[in-house]
C-alpha cells in the first residue's frame, strides 16, 4: 500500500529540524493575511542592527511598514538582499539616515530560521503550502510535498500547485523567493507574483551537492539559502521584455563558488594561482555564471575599489552581455557598470586605475564590458612607456569563449598591463594545440589541473538544460564525374595566352587528389542540389515552421548561393513563402569578390539600413518574430548565437573538433514542446568528427591524470620564456658570427633603409655558412618557443624580434628553393568544380545522440583519462620537425594512437610506451646541440634500429668512420651513400641474419636517415 502523504510530511519536518529550522507555533487558524510575522521581524532588526545608535525603533518601525507596502517583488528582493534605507527628518536636527538590514547576512545565529506547517496565507482564494520557510518573520521559501510512491509522476502535481499559489496568492510571492516541489522528484523552482495569470514556462531544477549527488536538503541549508538570496537570485527581463526571475542552477552554483574560492585564496595570500577554468557545455548558463561571479567579487571586496573586466571577443556577445545587464535588477555592481566604446575610453580607465594605487582619493571600482581587440599595443602605446603595468590584486578578468583569442598579441598585451589581475575562462569547447592551449592559458595541467568545474554534454541532457540531438545523414546519390579532355579544354580556355601554356600538363588523377570535401562543398551544382532537399524537408523538419531552422554553408559566397536556391525551391513549395522568410547573416569586408559585395549593395538598397544594422536585426527578429525562419550563415552565429527557437540546422560545411560541437550546440536549447534538436549532416561524414571530439574532450577527468605525461607535454610557460631569452642570447651572437653585424643593428638598419639587397647578401651568407645547419635549427626553434608561451605578458616587447625571425626563415627558405614554374591548381580545381554535377541527396541514416550514446563514447578505463588528447598533442608537436628521429617517433606514436582507439593495446602499455617515446625525445634534444652531424646520423640509426627493427645494435664501427669521412667532403656524391650502405650491410651482419631484409633496412637507413642530415 503507498505511503500516505503524511508521513512525507513528517519526514520533512524531521530534516528541517536537524537543519537548525525551528517549527513556528501560535499562527494556524484564520488565514494569514500580513505574510510576514511581525512580532519576530521587529525582535530580530533590533538584534542585527546595532549599527542603529539612536531612533531604532523609529527606523526599525518604517522600514517593516515600507517592506509589507512595497507592491513591486524585485523593490523587496532588493530589500531582502541590501535592507532598507531609512530617512528620518528630525526637523531643527534635519534628516538622519540609516540602512535597515532585515537579514545578517555575516553572522548567520542572529537570524532566526522558522517553518510552519499547513499556514493559511490569504488570497484572492485561501492557500495552504504544505510547509513555509521564514528567515526573521518574512516568508522566505514554499515546500509543496507529495507523496514520493505513486502511477502518477507527482512532482508535476506539486508544480501545477505551486504555480496556481503564484497566481491566487500574488502577494506571499513577492516575498517567497523559491519553493520546493517535494514527490516523486525533489526539484526546485523560482517563483513570483503572477497577478496577471499567464501561463508561463518554468523550467524545475534539480539540486546537487558538493559532490554532485542529487541532494535537495543541501539547498536548504541555513547558509546555504543565505548565499544563494543574497548573491544569486535576480529580476530581469527576457528576449520578449516579460518580467523572470534568476535562480542558480547547481553546476553554476558550484562553479562560482570553486572559482570564487581561487579569487580568496589568492587575494589572502594563501595561494599564489590566479587563474582558473569553468568548463561548461553550451546551454549550462556561463553568461549568468559570469553576472553572478561579478556581483560576488564587487559585494566582498566594496571595500577595496574592485574592478571587473568582462572580455568578450565578438561584436555579438558583446551585445548580448550589454543587453542581458541592463535588463538585469538587483545586482549590486550595475551603480559602477560601463560599456567600453572605444581604445581611447579603455586607456582612461586604465590610467585612473594606476593613479589610484598612489591616491586613495581616485576610485575606478566597476564593472566593464570590454573587447579583447581594444588592447591594442599600438593605441595604447603611450600607456604602456608612461605606466607599464598595473599592479593592483583586486582585478577581476571574467573571459567568456575562453577558447579563442587567447595566444596573441591582444592578451598578451592585456596580460602584461593586468600582470597581478585574477583572469577566470569560461568555455565549452576548450583548446589544446601545440601554439593554443586553453589549458595552459587559464588552468596549471603541469600541477594536473585542468579546470575548476566541468559540466559537459552528456550531463546537460541528463539534466533537461540542453536536448539530445538527432543526427540525420545525407549525401547526394552520385557526382557526375570529368573526363580528361574536359580537363584539357578547361587548360586551354584558362590560359590560352600564358606563354608556359604548354608547360601545364595535369592528369584527372591529380586533379582528383588535389580536391577537398570543403572545395566540393562550395561547387554550385551541390549546393543546388542540397537546397532542393531543405525545401522537399524543411516543413516535416521544423514542425510546419513551429520551429526555426538554420543553414551553413562552406563559405561566404556559398550563402549568397543558397539564398538564391532557397527563394526558388520554397517558393515552388510553400504557397505563401515570401523572400523574406530567409536571411543571409555573414561577415562584409572591403575588398570582397564581385558577387559578395554585389549581394551586400542590393541587401542594404533593399532594406535602407546598413549591413551591420541588418545583420543584428535579423539575428534578433529570428528570436522574437515571425521572420526571418530560416538564417543562412558562414561562420557567425555558430557560437554564443541562444535561440531556442532553433530547432534544425542544415550543415553544408566541413566542420570538425569544437567548431562542430559549438555549431551543433545552436539546436540543443529547450523550448515549450520542444523534443530535441535536429542536425542534417549535408556532407555525409560529419557524425564521425562530431564522436572524436566528444571521446577527446571526454577524456578530462582528473581522477587518474598521468604525471609523466603531463611532465613532458605542459611546461611552466615561465621556464618556456626563460630558454626562449636565453636561446636568443646565443643565436644573436651566433648571427654576428656569421653575418658580421650585431642582430639588432641589422634589423634597425632594414628599417631605416629597406634595402633588399643587404638582406638577400646576409641570407646568402647564412647559408653558404658551414654552420647553416646549427643556425638554421636555432632559429625555428626560437620561433616556436615564442609561440609556445601563448599570451604570457612578457613576450610584450619581443614581438618585433618575432617578426624579423620569421622574415629570416622566409628569405632563407626563398632562397633555397628557388621559383620554378608552377603549376596553377587552384585555378585548375575551381573551374574543374563548376563542370562537377551532383545527383539527389537522400538520407542515409538517422542517429540519436542521447545521454547512452554519450556514455558509451566515454573510455570507462581510469587510467586513459588524458591519455588521448596528449598522444594528439604530442603528434601536433612533432609533425613539422626535420630531424629523422622524430619521424620514428612520430610515426611510433601514430602506432600507439591507432592501437589506443582500436584497443588492442592495454591503456598501461600505451602510456609506458609514450613515456618511453617521449623521454628519448628530450634525451635526443638535449644532446643534439653538441652534436656533429655523423655523430646525429649514428645517434639517429641506433634509435630507429632499436625501435623499429628492434635490433639492440650499440656500435655500427665502419658506417660511424664513412660519415666522419663524409663530413670534410665539400662535395657528396651519390657513390658516397652506395659506399655507406655497403659498409652499414657489413655492420649489421650479425644484429640481422636474412640478407635480403639486412639489404632493405641499409637502404632504408641511408635514403631515409642519412640524407636528409647530410643533403
Amino acid at each position: 500500500m503507498p505511503i500516505p502523504e503524511i508521513h512525507v510530511h513528517r519526514d520533512i519536518e524531521d530534516t528541517l529540524n536537524k537543519l537548525g529550522w525551528k517549527e513556528l507555533d501560535g499562527y494556524k487558524g484564520e488565514a494569514f493575511s500580513n505574510h510576514i510575522i511581525k512580532p519576530i521581524l521587529e525582535e530580530q532588526l533590533k538584534i542585527i542592527n546595532d549599527h542603529i545608535e539612536v531612533y531604532k525603533d523609529e527606523f526599525i518601525e518604517k522600514a517593516i511598514n515600507k517592506l509589507m507596502n512595497e507592491p513591486k517583488p524585485e523593490e523587496i528582493l532588493d530589500y531582502i538582499k541590501n535592507g532598507i534605507l531609512i530617512t528620518l527628518d528630525k526637523g531643527r536636527k534635519g534628516q538622519v539616515s540609516n540602512r535597515v538590514k532585515l537579514i545578517d547576512y555575516k553572522n548567520i545565529e542572529k537570524n532566526i530560521f522558522n517553518y510552519a506547517h499547513e499556514l493559511k496565507f490569504k488570497g484572492n482564494d485561501n492557500i495552504i503550502p504544505d510547509f513555509t520557510l521564514f528567515i526573521n518573520g518574512i516568508p522566505i521559501i514554499i515546500i509543496e510535498a507529495k507523496r514520493e510512491f505513486s502511477e502518477k509522476e507527482t512532482y508535476e502535481e506539486a508544480i501545477n500547485q505551486i504555480n496556481r499559489y503564484e497566481r491566487e496568492a500574488p502577494k506571499l510571492f513577492n516575498y517567497v523567493q523559491f519553493a520546493i516541489a517535494y514527490g516523486d522528484e525533489k526539484l526546485y523552482i523560482p517563483t513570483y507574483p503572477n497577478e496577471e495569470k499567464e501561463d508561463r514556462f518554468k523550467k524545475p531544477y534539480k539540486w546537487k551537492n558538493e559532490k554532485k549527488e542529487e541532494d535537495i536538503w543541501d539547498l536548504l541549508k541555513r547558509e546555504r539559502v543565505l548565499d544563494i538570496i543574497k548573491n544569486f537570485i535576480f529580476f530581469s527581463k527576457d528576449r520578449a521584455g516579460r518580467k523572470t526571475k534568476i535562480i542558480p542552477r547547481y553546476m553554476q552554483y558550484w562553479a562560482v563558488k570553486n572559482a570564487y574560492e581561487r579569487i580568496i585564496n589568492y587575494l589572502n595570500n594563501k595561494d599564489y594561482k590566479n587563474r582558473g577554468l569553468v568548463w561548461h557545455w553550451q546551454g549550462s548558463g556561463k553568461t549568468f555564471e559570469i553576472l553572478y561571479l561579478a556581483e560576488l567579487f564587487y559585494n566582498e571586496f566594496k571595500n577595496k575599489d574592485p574592478i571587473v573586466f568582462i572580455m568578450v571577443d565578438r561584436r555579438e556577445l558583446e551585445n548580448q552581455f550589454n543587453d542581458d545587464i541592463i535588463a538585469l535588477q538587483n545586482a549590486n555592481f550595475k551603480d559602477c557598470f560601463k560599456k567600453i566604446n572605444s581604445v581611447e575610453e579603455l586607456k582612461g580607465v586604465l590610467e585612473r586605475i594606476k593613479e589610484s594605487e598612489n591616491n586613495p582619493n581616485i576610485s575606478e571600482k566597476g564593472v566593464y564590458l570590454v573587447m579583447m581587440h581594444k588592447f591594442d599595443k599600438n593605441k595604447l602605446k603611450d600607456f604602456i612607456e608612461s605606466f607599464g603595468s598595473i599592479d593592483k590584486k583586486e582585478i577581476l578578468i571574467l573571459r567568456d569563449e575562453a577558447h579563442r583569442t587567447e595566444s596573441g598579441k591582444f592578451a598578451t598585451l592585456r596580460n602584461k598591463i593586468l600582470k597581478n589581475a585574477i583572469a577566470i575562462g569560461f568555455t565549452g569547447t576548450p583548446v589544446h594545440k601545440k601554439d593554443m592551449s586553453t589549458f595552459k592559458e587559464y588552468a596549471y595541467p603541469q600541477e594536473g589541473e585542468f579546470y575548476l568545474d566541468r559540466f559537459f554534454i552528456e550531463e546537460s541532457i541528463k539534466e533537461g538544460f540542453t536536448l539530445p540531438l538527432i543526427w540525420r545523414v545525407v549525401k547526394p546519390d552520385d557526382i557526375k564525374d570529368i573526363s580528361e579532355e574536359e580537363i584539357k579544354n578547361i587548360i586551354e580556355k584558362l590560359f590560352v595566352d600564358e606563354e608556359d601554356a604548354d608547360n601545364i600538363v595535369v592528369s584527372k588523377k591529380e586533379i582528383a587528389e588535389k580536391i577537398k570535401l570543403s572545395d566540393l562543398l562550395k561547387s554550385e551544382s551541390s549546393i543546388k542540389e542540397a537546397s532542393k532537399y531543405i525545401a522537399e524537408h524543411i516543413l516535416e523538419d521544423t514542425e510546419n515552421f513551429k520551429f526555426k531552422a538554420m543553414v551553413v554553408a562552406q563559405d561566404r559566397k556559398s550563402c549568397i548561393l543558397f539564398k538564391r536556391y532557397l527563394d526558388k525551391y520554397l517558393k515552388e513549395k510553400i504557397k505563401d513563402y515570401n523572400n523574406d522568410w530567409t536571411q543571409v547573416v555573414i561577415t562584409y569586408l572591403h575588398n570582397d569578390e564581385v558577387e559578395i559585395e554585389n549581394y551586400k549593395k542590393m541587401v542594404e538598397e533593399k532594406y535602407g539600413k546598413n549591413i551591420d544594422e541588418l545583420n543584428k536585426e535579423w539575428a534578433d527578429k529570428f528570436k522574437t518574430s515571425d521572420e526571418p525562419k530560416i538564417l543562412i550563415v558562414n561562420r557567425k552565429l555558430l557560437t554564443g548565437f541562444d535561440a531556442p527557437i532553433l530547432k534544425t540546422i542544415y550543415i553544408h560545411q566541413f566542420l570538425k573538433d569544437y567548431l562542430l560541437l559549438q555549431a551543433s550546440a545552436r539546436a540543443n536549447r529547450p523550448a515549450k514542446n520542444k523534443k530535441y534538436g535536429l542536425i542534417v549532416d549535408l556532407t555525409g561524414i560529419l557524425i564521425e568528427n562530431y564522436k572524436k571530439a566528444i571521446e577527446t574532450y571526454n577524456l578530462y577527468r582528473d581522477e587518474a591524470i598521468n604525471k609523466d605525461i603531463l611532465n613532458n607535454l605542459f611546461v611552466e610557460t615561465s621556464k618556456i620564456w626563460e630558454s626562449f631569452l636565453t636561446k636568443l642570447d646565443e643565436f644573436k651572437e651566433l648571427f654576428k658570427l656569421i653575418v658580421g653585424i650585431e642582430f639588432d643593428d641589422f634589423t634597425a638598419n632594414l628599417k631605416k633603409q629597406k634595402d633588399p639587397k643587404e638582406f638577400k647578401k646576409a641570407i646568402s651568407k647564412i647559408i653558404l655558412s658551414d654552420k647553416f645547419d646549427y643556425f638554421y635549427a636555432k632559429l625555428r626553434e626560437l620561433i616556436q618557443l615564442f609561440e609556445a608561451v601563448g599570451a604570457y605578458g612578457e613576450k610584450l616587447n619581443y614581438y618585433e624580434t618575432y617578426e624579423w625571425l620569421k622574415i629570416i626563415s622566409a628569405g632563407i627558405n626563398k632562397q633555397m628553393r628557388p621559383k620554378s614554374y608552377k603549376i596553377p591548381y587552384n585555378q585548375i580545381k575551381k573551374e574543374v568544380i563548376k563542370y562537377l554535377e551532383f545527383d539527389n541527396y537522400t538520407d542515409i541514416a538517422s542517429i540519436l545522440i542521447n545521454p547512452q550514446l554519450l556514455e558509451n563514447l566515454k573510455n570507462k578505463d581510469e587510467l586513459n583519462v588524458i591519455v588521448a588528447d596528449m598522444i594528439y598533442y604530442a603528434l601536433d608537436t612533432l609533425q613539422n620537425k626535420r630531424e629523422p628521429i622524430y619521424r620514428i617517433i612520430y610515426n611510433r606514436i601514430n602506432e600507439l594512437k591507432n592501437a589506443y582507439i582500436a584497443k588492442t593495446k592495454k591503456s598501461e602499455h600505451v602510456i609506458n610506451e609514450l613515456i618511453n617515446c617521449l623521454n628519448a625525445l628530450k634525451t635526443y634534444e638535449e644532446e643534439e646541440k653538441t652534436l656533429s652531424k655523423s655523430e646525429k646520423a649514428i645517434k639517429n640509426i641506433l634509435f630507429y634500429l632499436k625501435n623499429v627493427e628492434n635490433c639492440n645494435i650499440k656500435k655500427l664501427p665502419l658506417t660511424e668512420k664513412t660519415l666522419k669521412n663524409l663530413e670534410d667532403k665539400k662535395l657528396i656524391k651519390p657513390s658516397d651513400f652506395d659506399k655507406i650502405k655497403r659498409f652499414l650491410f657489413v655492420d649489421l651482419k650479425n644484429a640481422i641474419k636474412e640478407t635480403e631484409k639486412r639489404r632493405k633496412v641499409s637502404n632504408k637507413i641511408v635514403e631515409e636517415i642519412i640524407k636528409p642530415i647530410f643533403i
